[in-house]
């Protein structure tokens, strides 16, 4: 189901997930709430850990950094192979911080032109209060930030690994869940988040497609990453990097496991 889903264009996920939303509204949203209020306070404490994954900043500042280094290694290269590789590279962490940025600030823009009370304020004015443009925290609810984030990152990473897309959006979706488990968001909200990230995802990545920047369309019509194999390359030169590290590493430690002298 998952995989299907992936294969949807930007237009169908967004179809999907409007659906998904209106039914929660109706349906889901007070049940939810109500359940996860009850919720074991370790528990909580625990989804309040997880639900930071859903910052941009872990991923923007990284992501941001290093197109700058590798633009610094690009100038200075003399290899033409090197080059190739850090340009390649390069391209992908655009792909990555342009993916992540765009939906959160369209997210952020968004919920707070809509301005749906948040369900710490269910009590007082129920699942379906909005001050449209208030710009407060307390109103900017519908969609989650976190879980644009979230999805974006996940659409990402299943665009380039397809191989690894079902354990990637299952993984993405469970970080996403975290937002209404803490209670910071309704079901629905997170659900549109989540959906609206990954639709911004596939979205760009078609645009880039028509570019023939990064992506490409096969005899068959369907976008592909270009450079596969210098991807493969530098995961495999990374992670022979990481084992030679860590085998250094071991070497200076005894068997008993205390450092030599």
């Amino acid at each position: 189901m998952i995989e299907r889903f992936s294969r949807l264009s930007a237009f169908e996920m967004a179809v999907a997930a409007l659906s998904a939303v209106f039914g929660a509204f109706l349906i889901l949203d007070p049940l939810v709430l109500s359940v996860t209020r009850d919720l074991n306070p370790d528990v909580r404490r625990f989804f309040r850990l997880l639900t930071d994954l859903g910052k941009t900043n872990w991923i923007l500042i990284p992501s941001g950094a290093a197109i700058i280094v590798l633009a610094g290694l690009q100038a200075r290269e003399q290899s033409l192979r090197r080059d190739v590789i850090y340009g390649y590279i390069s391209k992908l962490m655009v792909f990555l911080f342009t993916a992540v940025a765009v939906s959160g600030i369209v997210a952020s823009l968004t919920k707070n032109v809509i301005g749906r009370a948040r369900p710490k304020l269910y009590e007082e004015l129920g699942s379906f209060e909005f001050r449209p443009f208030t710009f407060d925290y307390n109103f900017a609810a519908f969609p989650s930030g976190h879980a644009t984030t979230v999805g974006a990152l996940a659409g990402v990473l299943a665009i380039i690994w397809p191989c690894a897309r079902v354990p990637v959006l299952l993984a993405g979706a469970w970080i996403a869940s975290t937002r209404f488990l803490i209670g910071s968001h309704y079901f629905s909200d997170t659900v549109a988040g989540y959906a609206f990230g990954l639709a911004f995802a596939y979205f760009l990545r078609d645009r880039l497609a028509r570019k023939g920047w990064l992506f490409k369309r096969d005899q068959s019509g369907a976008i592909q990453l270009r450079g596969r194999t210098l991807l493969r390359a530098w995961t495999r030169a990374v992670s022979e990097r990481v084992q030679v590290l860590a085998e250094g590493v071991l070497r200076r430690v005894r068997p008993g496991g205390a450092p030599r002298s």
